[in-house]
């Protein structure tokens, strides 16, 4: 399983009352990750919509572990968990640079569809996705 690492600052914005982030600015942060690890592999999420194919989330999973605040740098440690051609699990640990602490473990599964969210196995879609993919795992 290959880790791919996205590093962002937390914005003021992101944060609540309490000072901490909130917590669905977590699921934004794992979708960011995941859209720059298809980039950095060559497979942008615009092409797969230019494709034909869309990529809808079916769950998320989130265990938090500590919380964050303005100005922390975060890396998102993104990897591929399972992967059938039809459906995508991907995985993510979410660590402050500073400490090094794990603030989140978390999972987003997914499924390829045609633009009418029906179904489509990728390998007869965009072979050469489908192939990047099992190098992934």
């Amino acid at each position: 399983m290959t880790d791919f690492t996205f590093i962002r600052r937390i914005n003021y914005y992101e944060t609540d009352r309490m000072g901490v982030v909130h917590h669905s600015n977590y699921i934004r942060f794992l979708e960011e990750a995941r859209c720059k690890m298809l980039n950095f592999y060559k497979m942008p999420y615009s092409t797969f919509e230019k494709k034909g194919v869309m990529i809808p989330v079916l769950s998320v999973n989130c265990n938090f572990k500590q919380h964050i605040t303005f100005d922390d740098v975060i890396e998102i440690k993104t990897s591929v968990k399972d992967f059938n051609g039809v459906r995508l699990t991907m995985g993510y640990n979410v660590i402050e640079q500073k400490t090094g602490n794990l603030v989140l473990i978390g999972e987003t599964k997914h499924c390829f569809t045609d633009l009418n969210l029906k179904p489509v196995r990728l390998q007869k879609k965009i072979p050469d996705f489908y192939n990047q993919f099992i190098n992934l795992l």
